[in-house]
Formats: C-alpha cells, sequence, structure tokens
C-alpha cells in the first residue's frame, strides 16, 4: 500500500471501485482519526459481531463506477460507535445504554476534517456530500455515515 495518497496509481483510462477504498483507506489511516480510533480502519468489510462492540471500528465500502472520460464514484465511511450503559434496573437484566454522543461528535468532526475535500493533482478528488448519525440497534452501538463523492478524470 501506497505511503501517500498522491503515490496510489490510476488505472489506465478505467478506475476501479478498490481505487476509493485504498485511496480513503490512506487517507483514513494517516489522520488523527485513526490516533484517536480505539479499533481499527478495515476496508470493505463490515465487522461480524454477535455481541456489542468494546471498541470503535472505521469500515470503508466503496460502491461501482460508471465508465466514461469522467467517472463519478461513491464510497461510503461508516465508524461504528459503543453505547454507554445508563442504568441497570436489575442486576439480571442488561443495562440500558445510549448514544455515546460527546465521542460521537468528537469522531465525527476528526473524520469530516480527512473526508471534507481532496483534490489530487494525479486527475482525481473527492469531497463529502452527506453524513448521519443511525443507531444499530441490534449492535448496541451507533454508527457514524459519510457518503463520498468521486470525480476521476482519465486520460
Amino acid at each position: 500500500m501506497a505511503k501517500k495518497v498522491e503515490e496510489i496509481p490510476l488505472q489506465e483510462d478505467m478506475q476501479f471501485n478498490t481505487l476509493q477504498d485504498d485511496i480513503l483507506y490512506v487517507v483514513l489511516t494517516q489522520s488523527e482519526l485513526a490516533k484517536q480510533l480505539t479499533g481499527s480502519i478495515t476496508k470493505s468489510k463490515k465487522p461480524q459481531r454477535n455481541q456489542p462492540p468494546k471498541v470503535e471500528d472505521c469500515v470503508i465500502s466503496s460502491l461501482s463506477i460508471e465508465s466514461g472520460s469522467v467517472q463519478f464514484g461513491t464510497s461510503n465511511v461508516n465508524i461504528y460507535v459503543p453505547d454507554i450503559n445508563t442504568c441497570t434496573t436489575h442486576a439480571s437484566e442488561p443495562a440500558d445504554t445510549e448514544a455515546a454522543s460527546d465521542r460521537i461528535k468528537q469522531l465525527a468532526g476528526l473524520a469530516y476534517a480527512s473526508l471534507k475535500k481532496y483534490y489530487c493533482e494525479n486527475g482525481w478528488s473527492f469531497e463529502c456530500v452527506a453524513q448521519d448519525v443511525i443507531e444499530e440497534a441490534a449492535l448496541n452501538c451507533h454508527r457514524i455515515w459519510f457518503k463520498i463523492r468521486f470525480n476521476f478524470h482519465n486520460s
């Protein structure tokens, strides 16, 4: 994997969604978010869990790209943040949980700082076009979601 995002080579005439994953992976692993995240940053793999998460994970996944001299692509960056316990009604019952709002705001701000906009002289750019926080009730966590729009200018 390239150490700098500018070192990631483009394909000739046609880009693939895996290129978007690679670009976002390099950008995010070299960001302040990576230093603050308690879990890992992965490409195209949702965390496999059957219990509530104990760490924060960031998952990058990209949709297919349409062909053309200018190609437009879409990627999703999801950060899973475990809920916090609020109270226990009885020792034999699971604790009630709620969103870790302060932590969600902190991680969302760090991620957005890296995903806001990026222009590369090699003929591509991306920008964040949408974001949201989504409850994942089955996992007792909340997911910070960013939608990233890519433009590739092929020769």
